[in-house]
């Protein structure tokens, strides 16, 4: 809806400004045109001045100068001289129809607008009347009276018409936006239902009716291609877990017999070693398929969540202690500063204890010459965070792997092959935490030295 708010506002915006510049380009333009087409020829005053200054008596006759005479030829004009008993004393081309003797009312009347329907301007020449007239229906000549209040009063008729129009253009690209953000809303909420992978069906009709099928097909291909994903991430988890069911009990068979020939006495001693042998590498498969599984069941969505308030630090103690009764090795060293202990979270104990348990074997198979292994709790300043920290001094990940290390074996977003162990461990951890609408951070230490991982979590979270 603010997207929408914000469209409608910067069309009203961009409708007013546009209608300012038009008015005032209008106004330019009209007052460039006019005063062009005003500057192209000499205005009548000009020439009737010219005509003047032209006009040379010499003892009883009159004589017009070349300049002045080409002035009135260029115009079309002609020109006569009245005495003051309103004879023409002198012409220049004067047409038959108008007279050459004129009464002092003949003369008010044509002294302000036309003579015979000529437009004619009058000059004081001495004690005579120069008189100059243009083609008919070449000039209009009308006399406007204006009261001096209204004149006084026009700047401010000016910006109160300005302040009209602009009223005026608002509300006309009020009316226009709405009706366009009333076509445009359905795209809109579309195209968010789109990005939120849900169902769309636009109404086709309409200026947008284009955009809208455009929707509409893309919506429908989405959901055909996320319904094909589903059924085949659906078909490969359920593969996955079908061949660990089956390989679970031929390996079962197999780790049976093998652990009974290792404690058989009455096998030879290299038989019993090479069945211990088959024991713990069949073992090592069996924890491969059970983390492959469900690392599988956790990457399609398809692992369920038992939930319940659970204390990371309670199972930090658990996993701690489990390490050391299966005989950790003396290398090993394992602390626990667990300083925030009463804040609860929302989660699956089973899958957060193999969390904890995953990242403490990470740091005991990653650093076979040994290392201190930390475990610690905090809480963010705001209290909304829960953060489950497990440290070691060993010798770390290099950083350019960090971003990769977290993705599954022989994925294309992994470059490197996993050198040490199946390379499920981290990933199925931070699997977890997406579960868990947590997160997994990590990062080395100064010279590539240790590594922490940081399990986000949010406190009292309903998931």
């Amino acid at each position: 809806m603010e997207g929408i708010i914000r469209i409608l506002r910067r069309f009203v915006t961009t409708t007013i400004f546009v209608s300012i510049f038009l008015l005032i380009f209008n106004f330019v333009l009209l007052g460039t045109l006019v005063f062009k087409k005003f500057t192209q020829r000499p205005s009548p005053e000009g020439v009737l001045k010219q005509v003047s200054q032209g006009l040379v008596r010499q003892d009883d006759s009159y004589h017009l100068d070349e300049h002045a005479a080409r002035l009135l030829q260029h115009n079309q004009a002609w020109a006569m001289l009245l005495n003051e008993d309103g004879h023409v004393q002198w012409s220049y081309h004067l047409p038959d129809d108008v007279p050459r003797s004129y009464n002092l009312v003949e003369v008010a009347k044509f002294s302000r607008y036309y003579l015979m329907d000529y437009p004619v301007y009058i000059f004081q020449y001495g004690d005579d009347l120069v008189v100059v007239g243009y083609p008919k229906k070449s000039y209009w000549k009308y006399q406007f009276n204006f009261l001096s209040d209204w004149l006084r009063s026009v700047p401010q008729r000016l910006i109160l018409l300005s302040f009209i129009n602009v009223g005026l253009a608002l509300l006309i690209s009020v009316a226009i936006g709405t009706r366009l953000i009333r076509g445009i809303r359905p795209l809109v909420t579309g195209i968010h239902n789109l990005a939120k992978e849900q169902m769309v069906q636009l109404d086709s009709k309409g200026i947008f009716g284009d955009l809208a099928r455009s929707i509409n097909s893309a919506s429908a291909k989405l959901q055909n291609k996320t319904a094909a994903l589903k059924a085949r991430d659906e078909a490969r988890s359920n593969w996955i877990a079908g061949i660990s069911h089956d390989i679970r009990t031929p390996l079962s068979i197999i780790l049976g017999y093998a652990s009974e020939m290792e404690d058989n006495s009455d096998l030879p001693k290299d038989q019993r070693h090479l069945a211990g042998i088959i024991r713990r590498q069949g073992e090592k498969l069996r924890s491969l398929v059970s983390d492959l599984n469900l690392v599988s069941m956790l990457e399609y969505e398809m692992q369920p969540l038992h939930l319940k308030p659970i204390r990371l630090s309670v199972l930090a103690r658990q996993v701690a202690t489990d390490f050391l009764n299966n005989g950790l090795d003396d290398r090993y060293n394992i602390d626990l500063k667990l300083t925030v202990e009463a804040v609860q979270i929302i989660g699956d104990e089973k899958l957060l204890l193999r969390a904890i348990h995953n990242l403490v074997q990470n740091s005991i198979c990653h650093n076979p010459q040994g290392c201190k292994i930390v475990l610690e709790t905090s809480l963010s300043r705001d209290k909304s965070q829960y953060y489950f920290i497990v440290r070691d001094n060993g010798r770390g990940i290099p950083r350019e792997q960090l971003m990769e290390i977290t993705e599954l074996p022989y994925s294309s977003k992994r470059k490197r092959a996993t050198r040490e162990g199946h390379g499920l461990g981290l990933p199925m951890v931070s699997r977890i935490m997406r579960a868990h609408h947590g997160r997994l951070i990590l990062s080395s230490g100064v010279e590539q030295r240790g590594l922490k991982a940081v399990m986000q979590f949010p406190v009292q979270s309903k998931i």
